[in-house]
């Protein structure tokens, strides 16, 4: 039986579903009726591997900084422009990225990414200077920014709101992953005594960790090109009938059942002059393709509607509160994060230069060391503690147990308690940092840390997802 619950949207439900076979269904309905199982297994591992993947890129520096230092004689002010570059990239791609993919596809926008992130990365490990090194990164961020940002939405849309926020926390599980593997696999490389000379070019165990982190995006941009599109893209720009074959093979595989079983023969859109609109602006982009010039105007187009509809309630609203939101939760994720290996580092290499020096303070640290000058410091005696990894590996170790724990909660908490609280114990452990004088206070209050804003970052991700549907855009 189909029933009006308003002017453009219907409720199927699943014990009458032998009655309504010749019905058209909205999507949340017929995504629901995909049911839950292997399909959606798969996906969420596909996807978490992606997201592996850009966690990787969003670590590698921490890494690769502490041993870079010598060879390019860098400074603690050009260490954090690398961190800087790589985040302006990111920041720069969202828009593009956003609109790219609501023209063409989430799927294609991700796999040429994903390739081309990992082919500049490779490029990337042989720079011989601050300056080049710099612009590597800065496209790195600009290119890895695309699946950073659209796992969430192309994740989100093989779901229904039932499961959505849950298997988000669970793709936010890898991350957290990556950023424990980071740690154990810098330890098994940088360390090696590498030094190599190829044309000219200095090659060392740093830029080889470097080169490594662009297989992961590789590897998944050639896997994804084997999985479909989003159905709520296709049925968005009017494909209904390929966003109802993708959607019957869902059915197939969760369910052991033949496609012909899946109970929705017609889609529809909740929206039909969004539709419309969609379709008009792909033809546009079809029919003049032969034109690059006229594409990009007309992306540019789409991307000023697009932030027309955000500038207008409750959009609004809504758009400045995860802006907020999301700006001091990435000022500390980013900020602070990406420095607790160097910070591990220089704590180490104080206690072995002063080993009668009980404890010290942050500021004293980072003080001594601005004081000594890279190009006086012997490349020999550059020794990265292998404490440094093991405190690394403990962080991100409680990060992960942090991810599942808030994936637990996230169906069993408020939609606001969760980030809120989480949130605020990061922030109070953030400033603790500050008055740390030993290396263990600082593992201890980096755990807390490190576990609260990260978890906090993927379930302010899951939230976004449902405040802004595709189709609104």
């Amino acid at each position: 039986m189909v029933s009006d619950c308003s002017r453009d949207v219907s409720i199927f439900t699943v014990e009458e579903k032998s009655k309504s076979r010749d019905q058209k269904t909205d999507y949340e309905t017929a995504i629901k009726l995909c049911g839950y199982g292997r399909f959606h297994y798969g996906f969420v591992l596909v996807c978490g591997m992606m997201f592996l993947s850009v966690a990787f890129q969003n670590g590698v520096n921490a890494y690769i900084l502490p041993s870079a230092e010598c060879d390019l004689k860098l400074s603690s002010e050009q260490k954090g422009f690398l961190n800087v570059a790589f985040l302006i990239g990111g920041v720069l791609s969202s828009v593009f990225w956003g609109v790219s993919a609501d023209a063409y596809g989430r799927k294609k926008i991700l796999v040429w990414t994903l390739i081309i992130d990992s082919i500049v990365t490779l490029i990337s490990s042989f720079s011989q200077t601050f300056h080049v090194l710099v612009a590597f990164r800065a496209i790195n961020g600009f290119t890895i920014g695309a699946p950073g940002s659209l796992i969430y939405t192309y994740l989100g849309e093989f779901h229904s709101s039932k499961h959505r926020v849950k298997s988000i926390c669970y793709v936010g599980f890898f991350w957290t992953l990556a950023w424990l593997l980071l740690p154990g696999l810098a330890w098994l490389i940088i360390p090696l005594k590498l030094n190599l000379h190829i044309l000219g070019f200095a090659y060392n165990s740093w830029q080889l960790f470097l080169a490594l982190m662009g297989l992961p995006t590789l590897l998944m941009g050639l896997i994804l090109i084997n999985y479909p599109e989003s159905p709520k893209f296709l049925l968005a720009r009017g494909i209904n009938r390929e966003a109802l074959e993708i959607m019957r093979q869902m059915f197939s595989i969760n369910t052991g059942k033949d496609k012909s079983d899946y109970p929705v023969t017609e889609l529809w859109a909740s929206s039909e002059e969004i539709q419309t609109k969609n379709v008009r602006f792909d033809d546009e982009l079809s029919a003049d393709s032969s034109s690059t010039l006229l594409v990009i105007m007309r992306l540019l187009k789409n991307a000023w509607m697009q932030i027309q509809a955000l500038s207008t309630p409750p959009l609004s609203t809504y758009a400045i509160l995860c802006w907020t939101i999301y700006f001091t939760n990435m000022c500390g994720y980013y900020g602070l994060g990406l420095w607790l290996p160097e910070l591990f580092n220089r704590f180490e290499n104080f206690y072995r230069s002063h080993p009668d020096t009980p404890s010290v303070s942050v500021c004293q640290l980072v003080a001594r060391n601005d004081t000594i000058k890279p190009e006086l410091q012997n490349c020999e005696e550059i020794v990265i503690d292998e404490n440094v990894f093991i405190n690394t590996l403990i962080v991100n170790a409680v990060c992960l147990l942090g991810n599942i724990i808030s994936g637990f909660f996230a169906d069993r908490v408020g939609r606001r308690t969760l980030p809120v609280t989480l949130t605020i114990i990061a922030g109070v452990s953030g400033l603790t940092i500050y008055f740390t004088k030993t290396s263990t206070q600082i593992l201890i209050v980096a755990c807390i840390y490190s576990l609260t804003v990260s978890a906090a970052n993927i379930v302010i991700g899951s939230v976004t997802v449902d405040i802004f549907p595709t189709y609104q855009l």
